[in-house]
């Protein structure tokens, strides 16, 4: 009998899927992509057809070998993911293998369990050559706009920057809403607060005009009002009950899986990708790895019979027949793809709570969020009784509108349990007389518009058809590393570099970041999927339109037009003149025109650019109550790239710089010492001896304390948990609350 190889792309997968078909099978991973376009060269041919060079990418020739030798007088089974770049790694595999591309030796799944896996193995295709296809344009697509624009920046602004076709669209949408909060100004508006059977009310409609939208703008109206329904008598105008049922949410997909991991976990978005990756391919359970979840890259609320069938039946055995739902046929988007099943439980009855000490916290945490969101899917909506009550003067000139909801079925609810509920109804009737509770008026002001987080652009991506499932997570991580784009807690902010490059683009490449043809060339891709348009055609088509546009800016450029020197109201400090905001090998920096005078911009700074000038805060060093050991000038507090540090206030002439220590709060736990704090790389903190490494080598990525565990006398560790801090013991995994060491 002859031996198969299977190929997959992970090795976590790999292990899972070689337990699920045993002997006769030999199963690999090329773990991810092994071959792609070069990185130092353009690498694709442009004559008549777009012919794209690859070379095996560097670290993975070893994999490739290993492959080739292992695939020798073997039938291989290539079973990539299922979608474009899984399809495009199995062609790749077949190329660089030598197997005929007209032989079925594809295999696919969108669920890694026994059945799945082996019903797979019998069911083999060819690679899909228009799904290659589709990817192939993608990525020769990104190819040019990166490889040719890429370098316009450099000359425009500095070395380092990259253009992108979709990232430089979403960095438009993100800099776009920044202007509309810089142009913002707030309006200040009143209202009238009362309470009203125990709960707070606001008047909704005066004289006929409804305040929600049109509030009173100014405080004298406000003072009449309040004046009036001080004044007035008020009753129950109407009272209306209804039946109102919520409907149960849908499963998850990728855009709402990572919107809820973001607002519910707190989770970024490459973060959630990673753990539902794991989830996916298996993790340890109790020593067996187990697949959680289905394919989690997929834009289809799809569920398959077999899976309502699996809810079903636990739906029955737990919650009862009232809490089952009938089949949901989803109408699929214009934008979906529909190739996969929504992201689900793997096993829909293993229920995440047993699970919980197995797993670790992230683990859990995601799985139970998915778990339950496809439960809560496939169980009935949710009964309210629903009050209206209108509450008028006699004139009816104000009318306060209060709403009561009260649950009469939970439904999917027991599941995902919400607070939707209100206070129990009044007991009034039409013509009763209401009495108003401490009118009042409230200074309101209205909100600029909200900066995006995360969640909310992978939303707004989804909602105008740019990028996909697979790519959301790569471009805001871009847009991050890139430097374009920083956090603020969890909002995503266009730093001053990114708004300037957001303008030259939108100006002089206004095509590639228009949001209608970005998308556009989605529904293309599509269309090459399907077999329905020629790849090579929209490749010359793209092309062709976009080296005009390249040529005449190049030539731009060459001439110094778009050389960069921005006014500014920055005072040069030898002759008092304007300086002009330039961009160097380092970054931006400020020169005076008039005697040549150079300035480095300080990190920390704040720069604000209007349109015409920009508005500089240097961040002025604190000055300490320290000299400097080497030449005796005072010391002083910078913020460098790593954060904060103390250096010497006549640097450059002098560079003494030392890092600013922070001590943890406990002692080292193996001897003693202090513990000092450290930032990682990638600005993570972390805690280790201040005697490391000479004579200790204990590190941790958490604060030590010095209180020890009760239960075996172990240190105790602080850590985060909802919003407030414990200390835990890491032996025996107890938490304790730190009020009640602070007691004794």
């Amino acid at each position: 009998m002859v031996e198969k190889l299977v190929i997959v792309e992970s090795p976590s997968k790999a292990k899972t899927i070689q337990k699920y078909l045993g002997k006769g099978y030999k199963v690999l991973s090329s773990q991810g992509h092994v071959r792609d376009l070069p990185p130092s060269k353009f690498g694709i041919k442009m004559d008549k057809k777009f012919i794209p060079e690859f070379e095996i990418l560097k670290g993975k020739e070893k994999i490739v070998r290993e492959l080739k030798a292992k695939a020798r007088g073997c039938d291989v089974l290539l079973a990539s993911d299922n979608d474009r770049e899984g399809e495009a790694i199995a062609w790749h595999l077949s190329n660089i293998l030598k197997l005929d591309l007209k032989k079925k030796n594809r295999i696919v799944f969108n669920e890694i369990t026994e059945k799945v896996i082996r019903e797979s193995v019998k069911r083999p295709r060819t690679v899909d050559m228009s799904m290659v296809n589709s990817q192939l344009t993608r990525r020769i697509l990104d190819r040019i706009v990166g490889y040719k624009v890429s370098p316009v920046l450099w000359k425009v602004f500095k070395y380092g920057l990259s253009a992108g076709r979709v990232q430089s669209v979403a960095l438009r949408i993100l800099c776009e809403q920044e202007k509309k909060i810089q142009k913002f100004r707030p309006q200040k508006y009143y209202e009238i607060i009362t309470e009203i059977f125990n709960t707070k009310a606001k008047l909704k409609f005066f004289d006929g005009l409804s305040l929600s939208k049109e509030p009173f703008d100014s405080l004298n109206k406000a003072q009449e009002a309040l004046k009036y329904v001080s004044s007035s008598v008020f009753k129950i105008l109407d009272v209306q009950n209804k039946k109102i049922s919520l409907k149960a949410p849908l499963p998850f997909k990728t855009s709402t899986l990572q919107q809820a991991a973001a607002s519910e976990l707190g989770f970024a978005v490459s973060r959630t990708m990673k753990i539902a990756q794991r989830l996916y391919e298996g993790v340890d359970i109790g020593g067996e790895t187990i697949a959680l979840i289905t394919y989690m890259r997929t834009d289809s609320y799809r569920i398959s019979d077999v899976a309502h069938e699996k809810a079903k039946e636990f739906i029955l055995k737990n919650y009862g027949q009232e809490y089952a739902a009938k089949r949901k046929n989803v109408k699929k988007s214009a934008l979906s793809q529909d190739a996969h099943e929504a992201i689900r439980p793997t096993y829909p009855g293993l229920n995440p709570e047993p699970l919980k000490s197995k797993l670790s916290k992230e683990f859990y945490a995601l799985y139970s969020l998915i778990w339950k969101r496809f439960m809560s899917s496939q169980m009935t909506d949710s009964l309210y009784d629903k009050q209206i009550i209108k509450v008028s003067d006699e004139k009816e000139r104000a009318l306060f509108v209060m709403e009561f909801k009260k649950r009469t079925f939970d439904g999917f609810e027991k599941v995902v349990p919400s607070r939707n509920e209100t206070n129990e109804f009044p007991n009034v009737h039409n013509a009763d007389e209401v009495k108003i509770e401490s009118p009042s008026i409230s200074e309101q002001e209205t909100k600029p518009p909200s900066r995006y987080t995360e969640a909310s652009l992978v939303k707004k991506m989804e909602s105008v058809g740019i990028g996909r499932p697979s790519t959301y997570a790569t471009i805001i991580q871009t847009l991050l590393s890139r430097k374009y784009v920083e956090r603020d807690k969890r909002s995503l902010i266009p730093t001053f570099l990114g708004m300037l490059v957001n303008d030259f683009l939108t100006k002089e490449f206004s095509r590639i970041v228009n949001l209608k043809f970005t998308a556009s060339m989605e529904k293309e891709l599509d269309g090459i999927e399907e077999g329905k348009s020629d790849w090579q055609k929209i490749l010359k088509e793209f092309n062709d339109d976009f080296v005009k546009n390249l040529e005449r800016v190049s030539e731009e450029v060459k001439s110094g037009k778009h050389k960069l020197s921005l006014p500014t109201d920055a005072d040069c400090s030898k002759c008092k003149a304007k300086m002009v905001l330039k961009y160097g090998r380092y970054g931006a920096y400020l020169e005076c025109l008039k005697c040549d005078e150079k300035k480095k911009i300080p990190n920390g700074s704040n720069l604000q650019f209007d349109g015409k000038i920009v508005h500089v805060e240097l961040s002025v060093p604190e000055v300490l109550n320290e000299k400097c050991p080497k030449c005796g000038a005072p010391l002083v507090k910078r913020i460098g790239r790593y954060g904060e540090f103390i250096s010497c206030s006549r640097y450059p002439e002098c560079d003494y710089t030392r890092p600013i220590v922070k001590y943890a709060r406990g002692h080292c736990p193996k001897c003693g010492a202090r513990t000092v704090m450290r930032k990682s790389k990638r600005g993570k903190i972390f805690y280790m001896c201040e005697n490391n490494p000479a004579s200790c080598d204990f590190i941790s990525w958490y604060e030590p304390s010095d209180y020890k565990c009760p239960q075996d006398g172990e240190v105790l560790y602080y850590k985060k948990k909802k919003g407030s801090e414990v200390l835990f013991c890491q032996k025996c995994k107890k938490e304790y609350s730190i009020e009640d060491f602070l007691k004794d």
